[in-house]
């Protein structure tokens, strides 16, 4: 299979390639080159395929790798830590002297003893561990590209200076961290690139279809995923971070090809208060190295501005708070082999060149800082030790869903933070922590800093242009009752996997009425779906009840309560049952009912059970929309749900029969629909059908296409602009009021300020609308990146979720856009006919991790029938 690898390869380059100038050696990038090890296979020679040549496929460089560390002393595989969604194993090696790869679980093991403070350790034989991560947008070539040429010269290179550093220096190699998007932009890339490639950038080469290679096999950012690390890729990172405990991390990417070359520090003035000092002063010093290796060649760079250190989940960052010195690089992007910018002619191999460049200088960094990093990492853990200043337990409790609580727990695991099962009921400002049903994570514990960083609440900022998110609060992401401030005195056990789960030891007992499944759990919706793909009788509860749960067992249900029974004359059928059984088994929360009559609120026979219908569900895709966007929407009914989902791209639209699907799901992005179409999705509405509408742009379009009805709020300026604009000639001045002159310099500032980067509000939540349903709290913390607001619906009913008259909880935005978003829409339901057009502006599933929230989207995909304006 690898003969045949090869030989297609080679042919491949012989039928579109070849140009001298379409590769790069280890001559072309160092002068003067030291003597070489001939007996190791060089990339050219292994793959008869040069670096640069074209853009390499992920098979490619996992087996070009694989040989090279066959072959060296120098090098080893550490095997598959993960294995991608589109099942391509992500894999490591580990390369230093032979001596240290002969000892490497020694290495390994002395790492816990390095942040164990208790412990005593000599620094001096201490050897520093750099992880060198590449290619987690897979979009930005170079980065992965480099990995075969870079691995090849320390293995083969017989370098006095390097053999040294390798004494001192442990190298992670992670070549490729998301090979999805990396297989994905190289099969475009080299799809598209002719026997003589265009410079243009407008070229198809240098512009990718929708979606692009950035994202993983979801369209998720995967460099936005090391805090909530819902993808197995990342889980994989996570969990090799932690094994190694490295003391520096390398995390190189690309930017726009007009730009020069960025490394870190970043903008000093954007550093996450909880990042040490001495991690900046660290960052700096290896920053030199880079200044000198790129003087020397007259290399372009920058430091200092556009990228921060602030969010704690990306990879430059998120290592900052464990005690490690993460580094970003951004080298301009070719794209394809070449591409005209406003610096020249950027060629493929270079921007190659400049990341073999700065990945040799962070080696020649991390042996000359060793001592320093080491006790820079120490300190670190010991400081956490010793200046604790919270001491108890943070408690957090999910009512109603323990399937969401323990996402919650193992996000937090997978940080190495430790979590427990609070054992004895609690009760803190008047909310009860249940025993056994609530978590207990200790405050002091040796990831106390992360933990922090993830409990905090923060709304005021040294800095209000923000690179990412502002805020991250995870409890409210969850939607969790939770202590803001840790508990003193606290009775709790180690969490064991069977814990927060009411598995039962017996099997589903029979029902002759029915069944009841609390809609409140997160495992819920999958289990729905499964039913209603059978011929059962499936209800939803529009009002509360009080049910007889087997003998003289009584169980409160609420709004959404789903109701399973027989069709009139007929069993309940097999696969009914079965499922009922098997989500039984895994602990979903399905109660067998001993009586239609029930102590108080509706019977299960009651006309307020309204039926259900199986969804299908279209989602919009493809050339203007948001890819994230609509990624999130995917994995989330595809992995979470189980059920299917139609993706029709924009330009498909207009030609689409609406009448086959019960949803169309909008996120933002779309700008352009011929008139043919909008009429058609008009009727869609009008006959029953339910349009999803998410996001700022899509709702902005909506309105704007006269789909919906909406009122934008507007701020005093822009109101006196639109007074100013309307002026007549002969208006006296004291009539308008033109806006205040400003600093052109200061415009960029002034708009980025202006922007909701990703902040948290709570809302007032309507529990008895079916956008509502399942939700045990009228309070709902929401997550905003959208700057413009609305007005709540003219329908008294259809506005079910408002945000408060003091909405912030976490997170920036500026007191103007504060004063829009009191008390304005969240989500309204606006109906049209038989069917109704949901508006969203949160982002109710961002990044797949805001748990809390999710549900809006699928209450609105499963009870879209009940989605009615009374009047």
């Amino acid at each position: 299979m690898k003969k045949l690898t090869t030989l297609l390869s080679a042919s491949l380059i012989l039928f579109a390639y070849g140009s001298a100038e379409d590769r790069l050696r280890l001559d072309d990038v160092i002068d003067p080159l030291p003597e070489i090890d001939t007996s190791l296979p060089a990339p050219h020679e292994s793959m008869r395929l040069e670096i640069g040549e074209r853009h390499w496929y992920h098979h490619e460089i996992v087996q070009y790798l694989d040989t090279l560390a066959e072959s060296s002393p120098r090098m080893t595989p550490l095997g598959e830590h993960a294995r991608s969604h589109g099942r391509r194993p992500l894999v490591s090696y580990a390369i230093s002297t032979p001596e240290n790869i002969e000892r490497l679980d020694e290495i390994r093991q002395r790492r816990k003893t390095l942040i164990d403070p208790s412990a005593k350790m000599d620094l001096d034989d201490e050897i520093a561990v750099l992880h060198m991560g590449y290619a987690i947008h897979g979009n930005e070539p170079s980065t992965a590209n480099v990995t075969p040429l870079l691995a090849y010269y320390l293995t083969a290179a017989q370098d006095p200076s390097l053999t040294e550093q390798l004494k001192k220096v442990l190298i992670i190699l992670n070549p490729v961290f998301n090979p999805d998007g990396l297989d994905r932009f190289s099969h475009w890339t080299n799809s598209n690139r002719g026997r003589v490639p265009s410079k243009d950038p407008r070229d198809r080469e240098h512009t990718e279809a929708f979606p692009s290679g950035r994202t993983n096999y979801y369209w998720f950012d995967l460099n936005r995923d090391w805090l909530p690390h819902q993808h197995p890729e990342s889980q994989g990172r996570l969990k090799l971070f932690h094994e190694w405990k490295p003391n520096v991390q390398l995390d190189f990417h690309e930017q726009g090809s007009g730009s020069s070359y960025f490394f870190m520090p970043g903008k000093p003035e954007r550093v996450n208060p909880l990042t040490p000092r001495i991690n900046q002063e660290l960052t700096e010093a290896i920053a030199e190295y880079h200044r000198k290796v790129f003087d020397k060649e007259g290399i372009l760079y920058f430091s200092h501005e556009g990228y921060d250190d602030f969010f704690v989940g990306k990879g430059s960052t998120y290592p900052d708070l464990f005690g490690c010195v993460g580094i970003l690089f951004e080298q301009a992007s070719s794209r394809g082999v070449q591409q005209d910018t406003n610096n020249g002619l950027l060629r493929f191999p270079l921007t190659i060149a400049n990341q073999f460049r700065t990945s040799l200088s962070s080696i020649e960094a991390t042996a000359a800082l060793r001592r320093e990093l080491l006790e820079y990492q120490r300190s670190f853990y010991a400081d956490n030790a010793k200046n604790q200043k919270a001491s108890g337990h943070y408690l957090a409790t999910a009512e109603g869903d323990p399937t969401r609580l323990r996402e919650f727990a193992r996000i937090l695991q997978g940080h190495q933070i430790k979590v427990e099962l609070l054992t004895e009921t609690i009760e803190v400002d008047g909310i009860s922590y249940p025993k056994n049903e609530s978590i207990s994570i200790p405050a002091d514990q040796p990831q106390s800093t992360y933990l922090r960083s993830l409990w905090n609440r923060q709304i005021e900022f040294e800095e209000n242009i923000f690179y990412d998110v502002s805020t991250w609060t995870l409890p409210l992401a969850f939607n969790l009752q939770y202590t803001i401030e840790p508990i003193k005195k606290v009775s709790s056990a180690p969490l064991e996997d069977s814990h927060l789960s009411a598995r039962p030891s017996n099997p589903l007992p029979h029902s002759e009425t029915g069944y009841l499944l609390d809609w409140r759990d997160s495992a819920s919706p999958a289990l729905l779906y499964a039913l209603l793909e059978t011929d059962a009788n499936i209800r939803v509860a529009t009002r509360p009840l009080r049910a007889q749960i087997g003998d003289d067992q009584e169980r409160d249900f609420g709004y959404g309560t789903i109701l399973v029974a027989r069709k009139l004359g007929e069993p309940l059928p097999r696969e009914a049952t079965n499922a009922l059984q098997a989500a039984y088994a895994k602990g979903v929360p399905v109660f067998p009912v001993a009586s239609s009559g029930t102590r108080s609120g509706i019977d299960l026979g009651s006309r307020d059970f309204k039926s259900l219908k199986l969804p299908k569900v279209l989602l919009v895709t493809g050339p203007g929309i948001s890819a994230y966007d609509a990624g999130e929407i995917w994995h989330l009914v595809d992995t979470r749900i189980q059920m299917p989902i139609t993706m029709v791209e924009t330009y498909r639209l207009a030609g689409t029969d609406f009448s086959d699907y019960t949803h169309v799901l909008l996120t933002n992005g779309l700008n352009a629909l011929s008139e043919n179409g909008l009429n058609k999705l008009k009727t869609f509405v009008k006959n029953g059908g339910i349009l999803w509408v998410q996001g700022q742009s899509a709702v902005t379009w909506a309105i704007d296409k006269e789909l919906t009805e909406g009122v934008w709020r507007k701020t005093k300026e822009q109101k006196a602009l639109e007074v100013a604009k309307d002026r007549k000639d002969d208006d006296e001045p004291s009539k308008y009021e033109l806006p205040e002159r400003r600093s052109f310099a200061q415009a960029r500032d002034d708009a980025a300020v202006k922007l909701v980067r990703g902040s948290i509000f709570n809302t007032s939540l309507d529990i008895t609308h079916p956008i509502g349903y399942g939700f045990s709290s009228q309070e709902l913390p929401v997550f905003q990146r959208a700057s413009k607001f609305l007005d709540r619906s003219l329908n008294a009913y259809s506005t079910p979720v408002l945000y408060d008259k003091e909405p912030l909880l976490s997170g920036y935005i500026s007191e103007e856009n504060l004063e829009l978003i009191a008390e304005s829409a969240s989500v309204i339901v606006d109906q049209q006919g038989s069917g109704a057009v949901v508006l969203c502006l949160s982002n109710p599933n961002f990044r797949a991790f805001w748990w809390g929230t999710q549900r809006i989207l699928v209450n609105a995909i499963f009870f879209g029938d009940l989605l009615e304006e009374p009047q």
